[in-house]
This record gives structure tokens, sequence and C-alpha cells, in this order.
């Protein structure tokens, strides 16, 4: 790598590092000043201490633990660009950092026998600073994010292996422009394989053969290298990693695990064996009483608030088109039961029956149908299915129980009929009228995409997970991406 290009990569990453250090040493300033402004009605309070010549003040108490507290978070791999999650993912350890700051200050206190500082002033300086700290982070994330997409702060990545895993990376990085992998080449793990990236957008060049990682990582000035872990035996992988320990790059290697959220996933040493341990999410017979008491309480506040929509939408209907407001269609639900879903009608009555002189013009793949200037959608219909308003009835399903607020969407019988068994497990869970991947792109999704999110819906589901989807909903429906 060409040390024009090595230096450019450390300054960039110094830059970030040093704007995290910054963001969080405001916060916390702020914070204590905030704390002894609604604790005192000052910010620079005198802190009462009669053995001391001079009276010290909360400024400059704030100011002198500022230091101490940001060394906690570096030893905490708060700074640490590699292992760092921007935003409220790293929520839980600026807690932990904080608190140890916390408990730090108050044995100082004892130690130099000085009385004991407010504790009203302590809570409310932990909690600014928790606040401050997360919500600066979340806005470093959000610019970093948008100068990433703008094609700036990017890691040139290269991706050894060439395989299904190494695909699964390259489309994911290309999707997920914010991450900050921009992938500009592959190579294959041995020299009849070649990694086909037709079904994404632009092309990715094959650079070379895994034995000559040294050379393309120079050439190319690479700055991060993603390792496909399945592309390789334990001695190969070895190897390529021992060769890239002298090269100015970060190295990633892949588990593999694409289902499982990151939180569950550890490394730990057994023997002196490291290990990938994945901690268990089961959806017991308690989360999913959660999950329906949830799905009871919130689908039933919506359709007391959205009554005036919907008769306004049932009037639009009838006015514009023959036949019945709603429509009821089969889907297979939970453990391949089927079940009438309702929705509010979008398209001509006789829409079924038109279903196979359009097959030819399906723009979908596997068992899906989806064709972008489908005849058969009425001119209201089509606004509604932008704003995914068709969709409300299916409140009535989720009352029932035939249906979740969040979940795979439930698929047709014919659909259904062509699922391989990696495929089903998307109907081990009751169905959703949204999910991960409606969120992620809906119609600009292939089928195998829609799978691999909605398992890994299933394999991590939480309360809090819902919550998110549902929030992320609302501008995806609002903004119609990915609607046809």
């Amino acid at each position: 790598m060409e040390p024009t290009r090595s230096l450019a990569r450390h300054v960039r990453r110094v830059r970030i590092t040093a704007a995290l250090v910054a963001c969080d040493a405001l916060a916390i300033v702020a914070a204590g000043l905030s704390a002894s402004q609604i604790r005192f009605g000052s910010v620079n309070a005198p802190i009462a201490i009669p053995s001391l010549p001079v009276t010290p003040t909360f400024l400059a108490l704030t100011l002198a633990v500022t230091i101490p507290w940001l060394l906690i978070f570096n030893a905490k791999g708060l700074y640490d660009l590699d292992r760092l999650r921007l935003g409220f993912g790293d929520l839980p350890k600026i807690l932990e950092a904080l608190a140890i700051g916390t408990v730090g200050l108050i044995f100082a206190t004892y130690a130099a026998k000085l009385p004991g500082l407010s504790r009203l002033w302590l809570v409310l300086m932990l909690l600014f600073c928790a606040a401050g700290v997360a919500t600066t982070r979340v806005g470093l994330a959000i610019a970093l994010a948008v100068l990433r997409r703008m094609g700036r702060l990017t890691e040139r990545t290269l991706v050894v292996g060439s395989n299904g895993e190494a695909a699964d990376i390259v489309r994911i990085a290309r999707r997920r422009r914010y991450a900050g992998l921009n992938p500009v080449g592959c190579l294959t793990s041995s020299q009849a394989e070649r990694l086909g990236l037709d079904h994404i957008a632009g092309d990715i060049p094959c650079l070379g053969h895994a034995r000559e990682v040294v050379r393309v990582v120079s050439e190319h000035q690479i700055d991060t290298v993603v390792i496909a872990g399945s592309a390789f035996d334990h001695d190969v992988l070895a190897r390529i990693i021992a060769e890239l320990r002298q090269t100015p790059v970060t190295v990633h290697v892949s588990s593999g695990l694409f289902d499982v959220l990151a939180s569950r996933v550890l490394v730990n040493e057994v023997a002196g064996v490291p290990l990938i341990t994945v901690k268990g999410a089961p959806l017991s017979r308690g989360r999913l009483l959660l999950k329906r008491a949830f799905d009871l309480a919130v689908a039933g506040a919506i359709v007391a608030v959205g009554l005036p929509l919907w008769a306004g939408i049932a009037i639009a209907i009838k006015l514009t088109s023959r036949g019945p407001v709603f429509y009821r269609q089969e889907r297979v639900g939970r453990s391949g039961r089927t079940f009438g879903m309702l929705k509010f009608r979008s398209m001509y009555a006789d829409a079924d029956e038109r279903l196979a002189e359009l097959l030819a013009s399906n723009e979908a793949n596997g068992p899906l149908f989806k064709m972008k200037d489908d005849p058969r959608v009425t001119p209201v219909g089509r606004w509604m299915r932008k704003f995914s308003l068709d969709e409300f009835p299916q409140l009535l399903n989720v009352l029932a129980g035939e249906m979740s607020l969040v979940g795979p969407r439930p698929p047709l019988p014919r659909e259904a009929a062509e699922y391989t068994e990696h495929a089903w497990r998307r109907l081990d869970v009751v169905p959703g009228m949204t999910g991960l991947w409606q969120v992620s792109g809906r119609s600009s999704l292939t089928f195998e995409e829609m799978v691999r999110l909605d398992l890994f819906y299933i394999e991590n589901w939480s309360v809090g997970l819902d919550l998110a989807l549902m929030a992320r909903t609302v501008p995806a429906v609002l903004l119609a991406r990915g609607a046809y």
C-alpha cells in the first residue's frame, strides 16, 4: 500500500476518534453544568469544604472528572473504531463506564476525607451524561452515514473468498453504504471459482487468487479486508491472516451468522481455543404471550383512532369501482395453517381471473409475483398501495390472533408450495403486517433477501425490536420506499 494512502487512512480514523472524544467531553461538561444549575441554581456553584483555603466549584469538579471519565470510556473500547457501534448501540458500555466513573468519584471524596457530594447532583449528572453522550453519538452516526452515502470517509474493501457467503457480504455492504465499506474487488478461493454478482447493481471485479492477498492489498490501496470464513480451510485462513498482519489494513473474518443479532454473538476463549458463543433468544411461551399482549394493545388503539380514515377509504373504493370494500385473500400462517387475510380492495373485481395471463410479466424472483404497472390495480388502489393504506384491515386479523403487528409476511398458498425447507422456517411464527424486509426495501428486495431478513427477525425477536421496526415502518410507508 502506498504510504500516502496509508497515511490518509490513519488521518481519517484519527479525525473520527477525535470527533468522538470531543463530543463525549462536551456532553460530560454540559451534564455537570446542567446538574449544577438545576440543583443549586448556578453552573458555578461552590462546594463547601471548610478545610481548604480555596473554595472549589462544581464547574471545576466537572472539568476535573472529564479526563478520567474519558480514559474510562477508552478502557471500555468506546474509541475503538473496529468495535464501535455508533448511536444507542453502545449505550450499555456508556452506562457502565459512567457508573464506574461515578463510583470512583465517590470513593475519591471519601479517600480525601472531603464531605460527600450532593447525591441529587450526582444522579442528575449521571442521567444527563448518559443521555448527552448517546445523543451526540447518534448525531455523529447520522453525519457519518450521510457522508458515507456521498462516497466520503469510506473504506476501500477487499472481499477474500468467492462463495455464497462472500456474495452476501458484498451485497450487504453495497446496500448498507452507511457502514462505510466500499467493496472494490474480491479474491477467488480456488482457481476454478468465480463470484457471480449479476443480481446486484454494478459489478465487482475479481482481482486475483487468495494467495495474492498482500500484493492485491498494496496495488489496489485497500483499507479493509473481509474474509469469508466458510471459503477456506483453517490452515489457509490462518495463513491469510498471518500475511495481512504486516499490512496497515483492518482485517475482519465473517462468521457467516447473518441471521443472528450481533449482540448475541460473543467470542470466548475455552481451553486456549477461541470459540464463537451464540446466546439463545428462544420464543418461549412467556415471550409469545408478551408479544400477543403488545399486539392487542397497539392494534386496538390504532383501530379506534383510525376509524374516520377507514370510512373515507371505504367511500372512495365504492365510488370508483364495482365490487366489495374489503378483499379477503387466503394466506398461509403459522405452521402452515391458512386464514383469510383482509385488505381494502385495491384491484378490479376480476383480478384473480386475470393473474394467469400476467405471470409471464412477473418482475420478482422465486415464488413471489410482483409487477410494477399491474393493470389490475384501480387508480384508488394504486394510491392506497403506494402508502400501504390497503393493509389497514389486517389489524382485524391481528386482533383475531391470525397475524401479529410485526413478523414475516404471510405467503399465498401457491407461493408456499414452492418453498424450500429453509424458506419454510418463515412460518415458525405468526405472520405480521410489517417486518424487517418491509423497512429494508420492500418490493425492491429479492426473495432470498426477504427470507434472510425474516429469519434474522425470528432468531432475534424482542419487544424492543418490534418497536424499532414499527418506528422504521412509518417513514418507509410515508416515503413509499420500495412500494409498487
